[in-house]
């Protein structure tokens, strides 16, 4: 007995102690004597995952808190800020749907001896829609007034239409998009305003073309005038009212002779001078 004694105790005394020591450092670092810590962490952020057909439109909530258990150590080390908690809805249909948070479905990086014990709230509230695209009229956003007697007659816009792409309901409510603000105050001549960006406020519609190119046709202000016009019907001279709406420097020269007014089965035309044809609008023809 003696001599089993000597050898375990004994002999070679230094490595055994060595070893001994180490296996004790070992066994504090490893947590094995300290009885587990909890800790509650505020305002995890959620991330979620889903079909690339689909869009998560609304949530009930974008943050948790989670109770996690494990080594004191590791868990005083870790920062909020780097903690996400994965929720998968690619199983989910649209609609709204309730999603039920537990530690085993969802996911979460935590260190080894650590973890997940209770998130808050276990339910969540998401809905989910289609995508949908479909192209959708560009419009010009003018801010301003032209300069005094100066007005826009037309815009065109490069391209005129644009896709857009985002949830179901969001872009089938989409009628056009507008661009961002263009100042035309004193503006006196037809512009061109090259790469105006798309103004899309909501960011889950996504569109093709990020910025467009606006013409104004800009020119002097016009004005409507009515004008009696005689004519011939069955070899009687009668008057017809014509309302003309051009700038005031056409209406100023135009000569009532100048007007010439024929009728083709109950229905009057009017024949204008070639200079003016692009220059003013018939509005009305009213026979006396």
């Amino acid at each position: 007995m003696q001599s089993i004694i000597e050898k375990l105790f004994l002999r070679d005394w230094a490595l055994k102690f060595v070893a001994l020591t180490i296996t004790l450092i070992l066994w504090f670092s490893l947590g094995g004597l300290r009885p587990p810590s909890s800790k509650r962490i505020s305002n995890v952020q959620l991330s979620f995952s889903y079909s690339s057909e689909m869009e998560l439109v609304n949530t009930s909530a974008k943050e948790v808190d989670i109770i996690i258990t494990g080594d004191k150590t590791k868990i005083d080390k870790l920062r909020r800020e780097d903690l996400i908690v994965s929720v998968d809805l690619s199983n989910l249909k649209p609609g709204e749907k309730t999603v039920r948070l537990l530690p085993e479905t969802i996911g979460i990086e935590l260190p080894s001896g650590v973890k997940i014990e209770e998130i808050q709230p276990s339910k969540i509230s998401v809905r989910l829609e289609r995508l949908l695209e479909r192209e959708v009229p560009v419009k010009p956003e003018l801010e301003g007034s032209p300069a005094k007697g100066f007005e826009i007659y037309s815009y065109t816009v490069s391209p005129p239409r644009i896709s857009v792409r985002g949830p179901e309901s969001y872009v089938k409510a989409l009628d056009s998009v507008s661009t961002e603000k263009i100042d035309i105050e004193n503006l006196s001549e037809s512009t061109t305003f090259k790469g105006i960006e798309i103004n899309i406020i909501n960011p889950k519609i996504r569109p093709s073309e990020t910025s467009a190119d606006v013409t104004l046709q800009v020119g002097e202000k016009r004005l409507e005038q009515t004008f009696l016009i005689p004519y011939e019907v069955q070899n009687k001279r009668k008057l017809a009212a014509v309302t003309i709406f051009a700038p005031r420097s056409v209406l100023e020269k135009l000569d009532p002779k100048d007007i010439k007014i024929t009728i083709t089965e109950n229905t009057p035309h009017v024949e204008l001078p070639e200079t003016l044809r692009n220059r003013v609008e018939i509005k009305n023809v009213r026979l006396k």
